[in-house]
């Protein structure tokens, strides 16, 4: 037997969590900033023509559009690096403590950021790469890396010691990983299906006042979904200790040991049965 088991790491639970923080506990800082922070270059977003639009394939349409996107994605940056500090402030507070202040997080989350861009480029690429083969090679690749951006943020580390951490935490996870992927696409498919049933019932309004409407509200969710998945690599984290196989009788730790070698196995002895204890020699 493996000298590790796996407690169950629970996707709900997670997801429990990102909202009584994001929505219940810190609505300001955790939805109301980062809004304000992406707003100026989503309204340049959805005032630019987009390239196949008449007229957007001009040389100063195509920069202006440049420089808006590495702007938000600078930002988007700098506010999941906020985002994670804040929820391990959290996560190893006593219950019902104040998060850390956002404007630490954000200091902490702007020392990180370069390691962090060079992680989220590091992992898109070894994804793409992969997928360029088949799509279960990507996916895979996708599932072992998924826990990188946390690791290289909370663990002060490279990038390629964020792809090792991530390795070594995803190991047997694959259906909570599942899991976690599963509830992130319905809580981003619930914003645009709610957006389109609105242009839906209110037939004077236009689709891109809808389509806006959700390029605004996207930033709150993704708020959420990294919060989730912060709360879900913390708790990776926390469970991942070894514990001593066949531990469940022992001592008052219930087994756990860190760092231990598993416990011997009882030897088994042969016993004869009743049989041959009362039989005589011929």
């Amino acid at each position: 037997m493996s000298p590790h088991r796996r407690p169950p790491i629970s996707a709900r639970h997670s997801f429990a969590l990102a909202f009584d923080l994001a929505v219940r506990r810190d609505p300001v800082q955790s939805l109301g900033v980062p809004l304000l922070l992406h707003a100026p270059w989503l309204a340049m977003q959805a005032v630019l023509p987009a390239p196949d639009e008449p007229g957007g394939l001009t040389a100063r349409n195509l920069l202006l559009n440049s420089v808006v996107l590495a702007a938000d994605f600078f930002v988007s940056l700098l506010v999941a690096g906020m985002l994670r500090f804040r929820a391990r402030s959290v996560f190893e507070a006593d219950p019902g403590k104040a998060p850390a202040p956002a404007l630490a997080c954000y200091e902490r989350s702007i020392a990180r950021l370069p390691w962090l861009f060079v992680t989220e480029v590091l992992r898109n690429l070894a994804m793409f790469g992969a997928s360029l083969f088949l799509v279960l090679p990507g996916v895979w690749v996708g599932f072992r890396l998924s826990m990188a951006t946390e690791a290289v943020v909370l663990r002060d580390t490279s990038a390629f010691g964020a792809f090792g951490r991530s390795f070594e935490l995803t190991a047997a996870r694959l259906e909570r990983w599942l899991e976690m992927i599963a509830m992130s696409v319905v809580v981003v498919l619930a914003v645009l299906f709610s957006c389109a049933l609105c242009y839906l019932l209110l037939p004077g309004t236009q689709w891109s006042t809808w389509a806006t409407v959700a390029l605004f509200l996207l930033p709150m969710v993704m708020t959420l979904i990294q919060y989730a998945w912060t709360f879900f690599y913390l708790r990776l984290e926390q469970v991942d200790t070894p514990v001593v196989s066949g531990g469940w009788g022992g001592g008052g730790d219930g087994g756990r040991s860190e760092g231990a070698a598993p416990a011997p196995m009882p030897q088994l002895k042969v016993v004869e049965g009743r049989r041959g204890l009362t039989s005589k020699p011929s």
